[in-house]
């Protein structure tokens, strides 16, 4: 298992930190986390590639760390052997021409994300993008559009304060596949809801030389993040006896499906920007 990448300090293209200190989780201090993508695959045990997030700490002293840029491609399953599925932040086009923002889709120049520890020992956390998720077709899929999900000026944020925590996560709109194989904008869930779509034309996140001409499908659900705990690798990046984490979740459940009957059953968890923070 490839362990949780924590962005460090030393990328200066990518990371601003305004006060002396080094972007880091470990020990009991207070400390917020902005992740704009992670994921969970564990039919990918063993290929390094089965749990991988991109996660940008707070200091250990007061200041902010943050990251303003374009985009960034978080690849589900590794390139040497063909990755499967694409998770996009803030991409323009993705890895097949056709993997575009849909139309109405509000794409900024760049993502934000920042981890902020205060003065005070207060945490805080924001992150803002759009996601779109992608895949390969299996032989002789003829889906005309590789993107499968798309959510709109997705935002997070989470701050922790002496005898206060609160987060959040909004969206503007949101796009995902269909059993017919189009890519349709549905209701973007409230509150503690879920969307959820079953029997979706959807490659494999692994699969064997033999899969790839089998029928796959996945049943989609993607809803907000309730808890720290609904995040991949939750106790990697948050410490202290008060937490709060806020962002978007994705369950896909894959199988191989022939005259009814399901097999080579996969679960997958993707997460699409996520903000937590947490006190001493």
């Amino acid at each position: 298992m490839r362990p949780v990448r924590i962005a460090a300090v030393c990328a200066a293209a990518v990371l601003t930190v305004v006060a002396p200190g080094v972007a880091a989780g470990a020990g009991k201090a207070p400390a917020a986390f902005a992740l704009t993508g992670a994921y969970n695959a564990p039919a990918l045990e063993g290929t390094d590639f089965d749990t991988v997030a991109r996660v940008y700490a707070s200091p250990t002293t007061p200041g902010t760390t943050s990251v303003q840029q374009p985009d960034d491609t978080l690849y589900v399953g590794p390139l040497s052997t063909g990755t499967s599925w694409f998770l996009h932040v803030n991409a323009k086009v993705g890895a097949f021409d056709d993997a575009v923002p849909p139309a109405g889709a509000t794409l900024d120049p760049n993502f934000d994300a920042s981890a902020n520890l205060s003065e005070r020992g207060a945490t805080s956390a924001n992150v803002r993008s759009d996601y779109m998720l992608e895949s390969q077709n299996t032989i002789f899929d003829q889906t005309p559009q590789h993107a499968w999900l798309y959510l709109d000026d997705a935002t997070s944020s989470a701050d922790c304060a002496r005898g206060s925590q609160t987060a959040t996560a909004d969206a503007a709109r949101l796009w995902v596949r269909q059993p017919d194989r189009t890519l349709t904008e549905v209701p973007v869930p409230q509150g503690d809801q879920a969307y959820e779509v079953d029997q979706v034309p959807l490659r494999l996140p692994a699969y064997t030389i033999d899969q790839q001409s089998q029928p796959q499908y996945a049943d989609i659900t993607i809803r907000r993040v309730d808890s720290p705990a609904d995040l991949v690798q939750t106790d990697q990046w948050h410490t202290g006896r008060a937490s709060a984490a806020a962002g978007w979740r994705v369950d896909v459940d894959s199988y191989i499906l022939t005259s009814g009957t399901r097999s080579a059953e996969q679960h997958a968890v993707l997460i699409l920007g996520a903000a937590t923070c947490s006190l001493h």
